[in-house]
């Protein structure tokens, strides 16, 4: 039976995908209870007509002006494999092609602006691949889930799309991907580039400039080692790890660093991989930023010549604040300790902890701590921290603490398997508060997105202490 390659072009950032009405992982196990018999003939047209509509649906969405007709494409193929899924419930071969299918079809979602339907075929496609038994399944599966956290920071769920960051790096990293040379090495430098641009979104920018710089590290030895990029990889390069590089390194006055990154991305433009005028600009503010005018004005006159109004955009950008780091935001609740009868703690705790959890560099929660056992003292400082942040006013300090105190916490349950039993009794009560705490930090925000993220890690967290340890759903976790 025909199966669907994994497809990347320039603009759609992969070619895999779940559902129309739906083509989802759940319809394909109900189907099974009434398995439809196809005779030798009818299966392989099915086949052939999924495969084709699928193709078809790969050409179109390679055009903007065609997302629409691609997004009918896919459709129409989902029907066919609804067919053949019927008829075949228990074959691995079309849970890859699903799997496939759910991929393309998401990523044009994403392009059209469509980030809950994305979110919703991602998911199925995470599903479909790791019940295709495929060796490379675990991958396939990180792919969809780098792809799903994009549409979660695209539709404001920071909760949901960093724990599918640290679940996609950490299967590249299980796979040995952070070697080089490496035959995962494009895919894990792509995979580090859009967990970069998810960080600077919705995370923490001391991991988003983390992955950023990784990335590029990464696409420089394939750079060494085949003399060049591909034209999508140096879109990776030059959108998201570049871009996320050379804005933070800017931020942080690492002006040598910006600009060096800032002249990869020219270079690249001016080989035809990216907009020149917009490069252009980026080297030119940068350049006058950093007290550079005779270099600078040549640059930003030739940058508004190609792109007008360019210049603009990348001051309104340079201008924009970032919010706090987990480091800037416990640094802030330190201060605010030192002046807290209320809350006693003994000298250089809150230090100590700062300095475990972000001394190092690190690219998603699971790198934060290195020993889970013993995390659950430190994620009741945090809680308490959190909430003193909060209650002093610090909302956005508040958030940062209590949503990396949420990740740290899942991917230490997640990573634990069946010992997470053990470590759930000493976690779950800060666990609790830090999302209470991120509840109210978000009310307080007015992001009602963030709300809906807290309310629904919430109802995770729920039904893993009724599934671990057998707790009633309501006694779980306090409503916030």
């Amino acid at each position: 039976m025909a199966m669907f390659g994994r497809r990347r072009k320039k603009g759609t950032e992969g070619g895999d995908r779940p559902s129309v009405d739906g083509l989802s992982a759940e319809r394909a196990v109900e189907a099974a209870d009434a398995i439809v018999r196809l005779t030798t003939a009818e299966l392989e047209r099915l086949t052939r007509l999924t495969q084709e509509a699928y193709e078809q649906g790969v050409r179109q969405q390679v055009l903007p002006s065609r997302a629409r007709a691609a997004l009918d494409s896919f459709d129409r193929s989902a029907g066919y494999l609804d067919e053949l899924c019927r008829a075949r419930p228990d074959e691995p071969g079309l849970w890859h092609m699903r799997g496939a299918l759910l991929y393309s079809r998401a990523t044009t979602q994403l392009a059209l602006g469509l980030p809950g339907a994305a979110v919703t075929d991602l998911g199925a496609c995470v599903d479909a691949y790791e019940r295709s038994a495929l060796p490379n399944a675990p991958l396939l599966a990180a792919d969809a889930l780098i792809r799903r956290a994009r549409a979660h920071g695209e539709a404001g769920h920071p909760m949901a799309a960093l724990a599918d960051v640290d679940r996609a790096i950490g299967a590249y990293v299980t796979a040995g991907a952070y070697e080089s040379p490496h035959p995962l090495l494009p895919d894990f430098a792509r995979v580090l580039a859009l967990a970069a641009a998810v960080q600077l979104k919705v995370g923490d920018t001391d991991q988003a400039l983390a992955c950023a710089r990784q990335s590029l590290a990464r696409y420089q030895d394939l750079t060494r080692q085949r003399g060049g990029l591909g034209r999508e990889e140096a879109g990776y390069m030059a959108d998201a790890a570049g871009d996320t590089a050379s804005r933070l390194e800017a931020v942080r006055g690492n002006w040598d660093a910006a600009l060096a990154v800032d002249l990869v991305v020219r270079e690249a433009a001016e080989a035809g991989l990216g907009g020149l005028g917009q490069a252009l600009a980026r080297e030119g503010l940068h350049l006058r930023l950093a007290g550079r005018e005779r270099q600078a004005g040549p640059v930003l006159a030739r940058a508004e010549a190609l792109a007008p109004g360019s210049v603009a955009r990348e001051e309104e950008l340079a201008a924009l604040p970032l919010p706090p780091s987990l480091a800037e935001a416990l640094t802030a609740g330190e201060e605010l300790l030192r002046d807290e009868r209320d809350v006693p703690l003994p000298p250089g705790e809150m230090t100590r902890l700062r300095a475990e959890l972000t001394g190092h560099e690190s690219y998603s929660a699971s790198v934060r701590v290195r020993m889970g056992s013993t995390f659950a003292p430190k994620a009741a400082l945090l809680a308490t921290v959190a909430e003193l942040l909060l209650r002093e006013g610090r909302v956005a300090q508040a958030w940062r603490v209590a949503l990396e105190t949420h990740l740290i916490c899942d991917s230490i349950v997640r990573r634990a398997g069946d010992e997470a039993a053990d470590l759930l009794p000493g976690l779950a009560g800060p666990w609790r508060d830090a999302l209470e705490t991120a509840s109210r930090a978000a009310v307080t925000a007015g992001r009602d997105s963030f709300v809906e993220d807290v309310a629904a890690a919430s109802a995770e967290l729920r039904a893993t202490l009724g599934e671990k340890l057998g707790e009633k759903p309501g006694a779980a976790l306090r409503e916030a």
